[in-house]
């Protein structure tokens, strides 16, 4: 089976190398959204009808890197990447669906014994998107 291709704004977090996405990635669904007032004719009308509502995405990702140095570098160009967002134009690429990303949250990780033998660690990218696809 093909890994599915995965860009944060450019960068490639599932290269099946350094960065690989881990079972669980959920892109959220668009939730529909609306103020119920009741109408001129006495039945209940709906207003303020909105998809616009931001999206929960998460991303388990396992990170590997050939020495504690080399992995908190590609760690820290994850964070570049969610720290240079610009809602709206910064895009998440997963599997030929593009997403437009608004404010998320950096990742945070764990200097266990993983980290400092292995080089690798567990981290969950939590991102926040439009109900834009292209």
């Amino acid at each position: 089976m093909a890994i599915p291709a995965c860009t944060l704004d450019g960068l490639n977090i599932n290269d099946g190398t350094t960065y690989k996405i881990m079972p669980g990635i959920n892109m959220g669904v668009t939730m529909r959204t609306w103020d119920e007032q009741k109408s001129y004719a006495g039945g209940v009308a709906q207003t303020n009808v909105s998809d616009a509502n931001l999206i929960d995405v998460t991303i388990p990702m396992l990170v590997e890197g050939s020495s504690r140095a080399n992995l908190r570098t590609v760690l820290a160009a994850i964070n570049t990447k969610i720290a240079g967002i610009t809602p709206g134009t910064t895009h998440l690429v997963y599997d030929g669906t593009t997403y437009h990303l608004m404010v998320s949250q950096q990742v945070d990780w764990v200097e266990d014994e993983a980290f400092g033998v292995a080089f690798r660690v567990s981290i969950t990218l939590a991102l926040k998107r439009n109900n834009v696809t292209a």
